[in-house]
């Protein structure tokens, strides 16, 4: 008989049956899936962890440290709050110190140079307004001096 194969092949008996030294399948599947949803739980947790860590570090070195302009200006501020100095090239306004101006003003408030020198009044209350005249009438009531508003009850004075 010739065949393909350089030997003879033996076939083992079919009775012979399933061999039971074989590792079982569902066990093996089982180890797979649990492996398999472990290592996506630890990378998702890992990818969690180093974006909070990338946040914050971000918020610290970028974010949270004020710019080199707006510590000068801060510094600036800070100096003309308590310091003296002309307000304008051409020297004719002086900026003082923000405590001696309070103290300026509350003086002056004191011996009622106000800025503003009225006294406290009283709103006057709204007068309703009068009614208007109707569309076909005069403008004026006769005898009335001229300007004189439409409705306005005008005095005549009898002259005998």
């Amino acid at each position: 008989m010739t065949t393909k194969y350089d030997q003879e092949v033996t076939h083992h008996d079919p009775k012979e049956g399933f061999d039971h030294s074989e590792p079982a399948a569902r066990k093996i599947t089982l180890f797979v899936i649990v492996s398999v949803i472990t290592l996506v739980v630890t990378i998702l947790a890992l990818q969690a962890y180093f974006e909070k860590i990338w946040n914050e570090a971000v918020y610290e070195k970028v974010l949270s440290v004020p710019g080199e302009e707006v510590g000068d200006l801060r510094s600036v501020s800070n100096w003309r709050l308590n310091h003296y100095e002309y307000a304008d090239p051409s020297k004719t306004r002086v900026r003082i110190p923000y405590e001696r101006a309070k103290e300026l003003f509350l003086a002056d408030e004191a011996a009622g140079k106000t800025f503003y020198p009225a006294k406290p009044t009283e709103p006057k209350p709204e007068e309703p307004a009068t009614p208007a005249a109707a569309p076909g009438a005069p403008a004026a009531a006769a005898g009335a001096p001229a300007g004189t508003p439409p409705g306005a009850e005008v005095k005549q004075e009898n002259k005998k």
